[in-house]
C-alpha cells in the first residue's frame, strides 16, 4: 500500500515537473478562430446581425484555429495572413468552411474578440455588410508554387465584388491594432 502512495507522488511530481515546462500563458495570444456552418447557420446580413451571433460564440466550438505556431506570415500592408495547411497541399484539400462560402471567423487578441465575419472565396462575391476573410485568388490559382502545403487569406471590412488588397487592420481600436501588429513583429511573423 505503502509503494502505491509512493508511485502516485511520483507521478504527481514528474506531472508536475512537466507542466513548468508548458509555454508561458502568453502563447497564442493572437488566433483565429473559424466555425462550420453547423456552428453558425447564419449571420445575416449586417454586422447588427453577425457581430452578436460571433461575440455569443464559445470559441471552443471552433472547428479549426490558426493558432500562433500554424501562422507563417502576418503582412501588414494588405492584412493578408500564410499559415499551413494542415489538410494537404491546395485549398481543395481542406474542408469547404475553409473555402467554400460557408464558413465563419472571430479574430482574438489576449482573449479579447477584436472583429469576425465569413469565409469567403475571393472570386465568389457575397452580399453582406460586414468583414471577410478571403481565400487569396493568386493562392486558389496556384500561380505561385511556393504556396503549396498553406492557406492564404486576406481580411476585408465587407463583402465586395472583388476583393483588393486592404491596408487596415479591422478592429475599430488603433490601440489594440498597434499591440497586435507589436506582438507579431516580436514573434517574427508581421511583415511590413
Amino acid at each position: 500500500m505503502r509503494w502505491i502512495g509512493y508511485c502516485w507522488m511520483l507521478m504527481l511530481l514528474l506531472g508536475g515537473c512537466t507542466q513548468t515546462d508548458q509555454p508561458p500563458s502568453t502563447a497564442n495570444q493572437f488566433a483565429i478562430y473559424i466555425f462550420d456552418r453547423s456552428t453558425v447557420p447564419g449571420l445575416g446580413q449586417t454586422t447588427d446581425t453577425a457581430w452578436p451571433v460571433l461575440q455569443a460564440l464559445p470559441l471552443t466550438k471552433s472547428a479549426f484555429t490558426v493558432t500562433e505556431a500554424l501562422l507563417l506570415s502576418y503582412h501588414w500592408p494588405t492584412q493578408t495572413i500564410t499559415f499551413t495547411n494542415p489538410w494537404g497541399q491546395t485549398d481543395l484539400d481542406a474542408p469547404s468552411y475553409m473555402w467554400g462560402g460557408d464558413g465563419a471567423f472571430i479574430v482574438v487578441y489576449q482573449g479579447q474578440r477584436l472583429f469576425g465575419g465569413k469565409v469567403v472565396a475571393a472570386e465568389s462575391p457575397r452580399r453582406f455588410d460586414y468583414p471577410a476573410m478571403a481565400l487569396s485568388q493568386e493562392f486558389i490559382l496556384m500561380e505561385n508554387p511556393e504556396l503549396q502545403g498553406k492557406l492564404v487569406y486576406s481580411f476585408h471590412p465587407r463583402s465586395a465584388m472583388m476583393y483588393p488588397p486592404q491596408s487596415q487592420f479591422l478592429a475599430a481600436d488603433p490601440m489594440i491594432a498597434e499591440a497586435v501588429k507589436t506582438h507579431l513583429r516580436q514573434l517574427g511573423k508581421l511583415v511590413e
